[in-house]
């Protein structure tokens, strides 16, 4: 048995893929057994141990990628590459040419042509002409997927004696000259050279595809030449492996090596590399990959699916940084959870355009502290996380695939500049600084749009300042919304605005209608279109009671004669939370008065066209429709 079976081997049993890690006996049983490693590793039991005993070591780090199996066991039958490609691409005409071969062989005469019929016209014909149509295909073949198809190397055995190794290989330069692509994934490869001799044969190949083999050493003394881009994921090769790797494959510029359980780069790669795709390994902090950041022409990196959370996870770390180059950055389903991380994206990829960074724990967390906003905590909507990341990113052009136009830019950076300052206010005067140090662009946001005003508790003064046209506060209005008593709305609407009366937001004047009542529909957990805006101004406009039938007016008790149009105000204040009817007033001369309302209407047009330049607060009631 052990001539047949050897450590390293590639087997498929039932479709199963796994490598032979061990051949022997096993301790407490009879008979020999092979100790294999499966390529699923959720397929076995175990991680090569048997009651205490280690009997091989699993390159998988899963604990369940190990099983033992019977050498008598049938194993599912390996191809040759030729085979492969003859079985996916002209199995049928194959089958076909061997049987006329076979008679022929047999001294059966062959029909040569047989002929199919529509009406008296030959719709169909099939025999040698045809076949030899169909296989020239195979010829004119550019990109190939032969994955998962069992294929072992050039040929089906390595026993094959160096003749017929020979044949085969000028039969792939003769029957596939044209193929630029091609898959070889999750297939029987284990030798370097065997991937070597099928490339050296394929002289316009450009792109090659190796996921999921798992190979022996690398063999540094073949170099691969024409091969733009490699893909190396699942291999479960070592960095170094894949490092030495980079550099043997001569014109390389891209190379994808994810789910490989790599933690940390050690050695640099191959300088010509312009992408890189490490998704799905192990890599907790920016730092443990800066030998990334030598690579002069890197373009593209992504990160995807790892477990970054930081940076660097200590102070002492070398400084590093991106070539400018690299404009695209992926690393969303991540571990991040700081803004410090965002904030550090500018420092360590000076040229980023491009960024993708959702789906990380930063995004489920409030747009900050109730403490701050006055308002219940929240996860943050997936606007104010584009806002606010686009805000802190002044050279972005694309956040999460979403472009940023220059509206969406002054937006986001207007709604980032409030809440700097509300933070400000919240806090005394003696933390400003450690504040603003978690805020590296408010100094230059401020030069922009000017700054936030700060209306702390102890400084009373500032609370009546004048406000500066050319600051933040101009830029914003501060809309109080608020649930029309006499509307009927849905319990859980009702009691979420039970917690607080009125919600207070402040708002761009460049936001349109549309996202003023996206706003509110998320404040009080309405449905969209089920609701309309109405702002009350603090505009007064006469009655003409001859036009108007009684019952249209109230008649409450807030409706005292001799109230004076001056102490509307004062009457207002005192209303607060009445009933939508509480805005008529009646002068000493009898003449009434009621408030203007005005709706907000659906529409792209921005709300700062309906309020004037001084105006800083409206008060908006929200009514069911």
């Amino acid at each position: 048995m052990s001539h047949k079976f050897y450590e390293g081997q590639r087997l498929s049993f039932d479709g199963a893929l796994c490598t032979v890690r061990y051949v022997g006996k096993v301790q407490g049983t009879t008979g020999e057994w092979l100790g294999v490693e499966w390529d699923d590793p959720t397929r076995g039991k175990h991680s090569g141990e048997h009651k205490g005993v280690r009997y091989f070591k699993c390159k998988s780090k899963q604990s369940t990628a190990g099983s033992f199996v019977r050498p008598s066991r049938p194993a599912d039958k390996p191809r040759g590459f030729l085979e492969a490609l003859h079985e996916k691409y002209a199995s049928e005409f194959e089958e076909q040419l061997s049987k006329q071969r076979q008679a022929n062989n047999d001294g059966v005469p062959v029909r040569l042509h047989d002929l199919v019929y529509f009406g008296s016209k030959v719709a169909e014909e099939v025999g040698f002409e045809k076949i030899r149509k169909q296989l020239a295909e195979l010829q004119e073949l550019k990109i190939v997927l032969l994955d998962g198809l069992r294929i072992a190397g050039v040929l089906a055995s390595d026993a094959e004696e160096s003749e017929k190794r020979d044949e085969a290989l000028r039969d792939i330069e003769k029957t596939c000259p044209k193929i630029i692509e091609l898959d070889l994934s999750r297939n029987l490869l284990r030798r370097w050279v065997d991937v070597w001799d099928i490339c050296r044969q394929l002289k316009q190949l450009r792109l090659l595809k190796l996921n999921g083999n798992r190979f022996d050493a690398v063999d540094t003394d073949l170099t691969f030449d024409g091969i733009t881009e490699l893909h190396l994921d699942e291999t479960l090769l070592s960095w170094d492996e894949i490092a030495a790797l980079s550099c043997q494959f001569l014109s390389l510029t891209s190379l994808a090596a994810s789910t490989n359980q790599i933690s940390t780069i050690s050695t640099p790669l191959s300088s010509t590399i312009r992408s890189l795709t490490l998704e799905n390994n192990e890599i907790e902090t920016l730092s443990s990959i800066n030998h990334i950041a030598s690579l002069p022409n890197l373009e593209r990196l992504s990160l995807r699916g790892n477990y970054i959370s930081t940076v660097s996870p200590g102070k002492d770390d070398t400084p590093f940084q991106f070539p400018r180059t690299l404009r695209f950055l992926d690393v969303s389903h991540n571990n991040i959870n700081s803004w410090s991380f965002v904030n550090a994206l500018p420092t360590l990829f000076p040229g980023l355009q491009s960024l993708r960074i959702s789906d990380n724990p930063l995004y489920d967390q409030p747009v900050a502290p109730s403490s701050v906003t006055n308002l219940p905590e929240r996860p943050m909507t997936v606007d104010e996380a584009f806002m606010l990341t686009l805000a802190r990113l002044a050279s972005v052009t694309t956040v999460n695939y979403s472009k940023v136009s220059n509206q969406d830019r002054t937006n986001g950076e207007l709604y980032y500049l409030s809440l700097i300052g509300k933070e400000l206010s919240a806090f005394p005067e003696s933390q400003e600084q450690s504040i603003l140090a978690q805020h590296p662009r408010y100094s230059e946001l401020c030069e922009i749009y000017g700054p936030p005003a700060i209306k702390r508790a102890s400084d009373p003064a500032r609370g009546g300042a004048a406000v500066n046209p050319r600051s933040l506060a101009a830029r914003l209005v501060n809309f109080r919304f608020y649930l029309s008593p006499s509307s009927q709305f849905p319990e859980h609407v009702r009691k979420h605005d039970n917690k607080v009366q009125e919600h207070a937001q402040e708002i761009p004047r460049t936001f349109d209608i549309y996202r003023v009542k996206a706003i509110v529909s998320r404040i009080f957990g309405l449905q969209p279109l089920s609701f309309r805006l109405i702002w009350e101004t603090e505009e007064w406009d006469p009655i003409d009671e001859a036009n108007v039938g009684e019952d249209e007016w109230d008649s409450s008790a807030e409706e005292e004669e001799g109230a004076n149009v001056e102490d509307v105000k004062d009457e207002e204040e005192k209303r607060k939370g009445g009933t939508d009817t509480d805005t008529v007033v009646t002068r000493e001369d009898g003449n009434k008065f009621v408030k203007r309302e005005v709706e907000l209407v659906d529409s792209t047009r921005q709300v700062g066209f309906l309020f004037s330049d001084d105006l800083r607060e409206a008060r908006v009631r929200v009514e069911a429709l």
